[in-house]
C-alpha cells in the first residue's frame, strides 16, 4: 500500500540506521586512537617520571634488594601494570612482580610497541637517559586496555542509541501530529451525506497541504457545478417536452377518431408540425446540456463566418420557402478563432429563431464581415420586434416574451448566448430591417488573420 507515513517510517529508520552505523563507527575509531593515546600517555609519563627519579650510580653498583611486602589487610591490585629497569650492562635491576624475567623490548629502541612477553600481549614504552646508563620499561597488558575500550565503546554506542530513539520518537510525534489534518479530512468525507459537495476548510490547515485541498476544493466545485447542471437539465429537459408530448398525444387521438378525410389530414398536419417543434426542442435541449458540461475553453480553428453563414442558409433555404419567408445574404470573408459544429449551432439558433418571427411575407437578413472592432455576424428579420426593455431578458434560459402566442422554446437565445460567451465574443442587439424587427449581433475578438475585402451577395427567395 502507498502510504505516506509508512514511506516516512522507512526513510527516518534507514536515516537512524545510516547515523547509528556511522555514529557507531566515528566512536568506535576515536575512542580506540584516544584509548591508545590516553594510555600511551600514561605509560610515557610514569616512565620518564621514574627514570627521573632513579639513582644512577645506585643502579650501576648492582641489584637493589628484594620487594617489600604489604600490610596483611590490604589487598594487591590486579597485576595488570609492569616496569622494568635495566642498566647499561643489560641487567635487570628492578621489576615489578608482573613483570617477566626478560626485557618487554628486547631490542631497548625507545618508543612505543606492542610485543608478547611471558606468553600475554602488552604495550610498551622504553626510555632511556640521555648516557645510555639506564633503559626504563613500562608496560600495560593490552587486553586490560581492550576492555576498557570496549566498555567505552559500548557506553557511547548506548548513549548514542538511547538518543537516537529519543530522536525517533520525537520524529514519528511529530510526523503523527503533522499528518493529523489529512486524517481529520477524511474523517469529515466519510462523514457526508451522498453528492455533499461542500469546499473543504483550508483555515486549519498546514501551509504545505493548503494548496492540496484548495485544489480538491476547486474539484469539487466543478462537480457540483456539474452535478447541478445534470439535475437542472433534467428538470427543464421534464417540464419543457411534458407539454409537446401532451399536445402531440391529443393530435394523434384527433386523428385517430377523425370524421373524414379533411379533419384527419388537418390533424396529421399539425401532429407534424408538433413533432417538428418537438424534435427541435429536443435537439436544443441536447445542445444546452452539452454546453453545461463543456468546460469554459473549447478547441477552436481559424474559419471564415462568410464559409460558415453560406452553408447554414443553403440548410434553411426550403424552410424559409415553405414558411413564405425570404433569405437574403450579405456575406464577407471574416476570420474568427473558434469551433466550427458551435458556431453552426448559434448561426441555426439565430435563423430558426427570425424566420419564425418573419414568416408570411417577412424578410431576414444574414451579413458578415470585419469591423474597426473585429470581425461580425449579424441576423436581422423585419418581424414584430423585441421591446428594448426586454432584449436581455430573451437570452435567459426559457425566457418567453409576453403575448408570443406559444411561438419558440426559450432555449435558442440563450444558446446564443452561452456559445458566444465561450467564445469571448459580445451579443450586440438593435433594430432590424427597414427600421423594425430584431437584430442580433455577434461580435467576435479581433484577430491576425486578414480578411478579403470582396464582398459577395446571395439571396434566397420563395419562388
Amino acid at each position: 500500500m502507498n502510504s505516506i507515513r509508512a514511506r516516512v517510517r522507512r526513510v527516518f529508520g534507514l536515516a537512524l540506521a545510516f547515523c547509528w552505523i556511522c555514529g557507531g563507527g566515528v566512536v568506535v575509531a576515536y575512542i580506540a586512537s584516544n584509548e591508545h593515546s590516553l594510555w600511551d600517555g600514561k605509560l610515557q609519563s610514569f616512565g620518564t617520571r621514574l627514570l627521573l627519579s632513579l639513582p644512577a650510580e645506585k643502579i650501576n653498583e648492582g641489584p637493589f634488594g628484594p620487594g617489600l611486602e604489604l600490610l596483611p589487610d590490604m589487598e594487591r591490585d590486579p597485576e595488570n601494570f609492569a616496569l622494568q629497569v635495566w642498566s647499561h650492562d643489560r641487567r635487570l635491576v628492578l621489576r615489578s612482580p608482573a613483570a617477566p624475567e626478560t626485557p618487554f623490548q628486547p631490542t631497548f629502541r625507545n618508543g612505543f610497541a606492542t610485543l608478547e612477553a611471558g606468553g600475554q600481549s602488552w604495550r610498551v614504552y622504553t626510555i632511556s637517559d640521555r648516557d645510555g646508563l639506564v633503559s626504563v620499561q613500562v608496560a600495560n597488558l593490552q587486553g586490560v586496555i581492550d576492555r576498557e575500550m570496549y566498555g567505552e565503546v559500548l557506553f557511547a554506542l548506548a548513549m548514542m542509541t538511547a538518543v537516537l530513539v529519543l530522536v525517533a520518537v520525537l520524529l514519528l510525534h511529530a510526523l503523527e501530529h503533522s499528518l493529523r489534518p489529512l486524517s481529520v479530512i477524511e474523517r469529515a468525507l466519510l462523514r457526508r451525506k451522498d453528492f455533499d459537495l461542500t469546499p473543504l476548510p483550508v483555515n486549519a490547515l498546514p501551509v504545505e497541504l493548503q494548496p492540496l485541498v484548495t485544489s480538491f476544493n476547486h474539484l469539487l466545485v466543478q462537480l457540483d457545478k456539474a452535478v447541478g447542471n445534470e439535475r437542472r437539465f433534467l428538470g427543464d429537459a421534464a417540464h419543457e417536452l411534458r407539454t409537446p408530448l401532451s399536445v402531440l398525444q391529443a393530435h394523434v387521438e384527433v386523428a385517430l377518431h377523425a370524421r373524414s378525410d379533411d379533419e384527419r389530414q388537418q390533424a396529421l398536419e399539425m401532429l407534424q408540425q408538433g413533432v417538428r417543434r418537438s424534435a427541435r426542442m429536443a435537439e436544443q435541449l441536447l445542445d444546452m446540456a452539452r454546453l453545461d458540461a463543456m468546460s469554459c475553453s473549447i478547441r477552436t480553428e481559424a474559419l471564415d463566418l462568410a464559409q460558415l453563414v453560406e452553408h447554414v442558409v443553403h440548410e434553411y433555404t426550403y424552410h424559409a420557402q415553405r414558411l413564405g419567408c425570404r433569405l437574403d445574404c450579405d456575406m464577407a470573408p471574416a476570420w474568427v478563432e473558434g469551433n466550427l459544429d458551435e458556431l453552426a449551432t448559434l448561426l441555426r439558433n439565430l435563423l430558426d429563431n427570425a424566420i419564425r418571427f418573419a414568416r408570411d411575407g417577412g424578410q431576414v437578413q444574414v451579413a458578415c464581415g470585419v469591423g474597426p472592432q473585429g470581425p461580425w455576424l449579424d441576423v436581422a428579420d423585419d418581424g414584430p420586434g423585441v421591446p428594448e426593455a426586454e432584449r436581455t431578458a430573451i437570452f435567459q434560459r426559457f425566457y418567453r416574451l409576453p403575448g408570443n402566442q406559444g411561438r419558440g422554446s426559450g432555449i435558442g437565445l440563450s444558446l446564443v448566448a452561452a456559445i458566444a460567451r465561450l467564445h469571448a465574443a459580445r451579443i450586440e442587439t438593435g433594430d432590424g430591417l427597414a427600421g423594425k424587427g430584431f437584430l442580433v449581433r455577434i461580435a467576435f475578438q479581433a484577430t491576425a488573420a486578414g480578411a478579403a475585402p470582396a464582398v459577395r451577395t446571395r439571396t434566397d427567395s420563395p419562388a
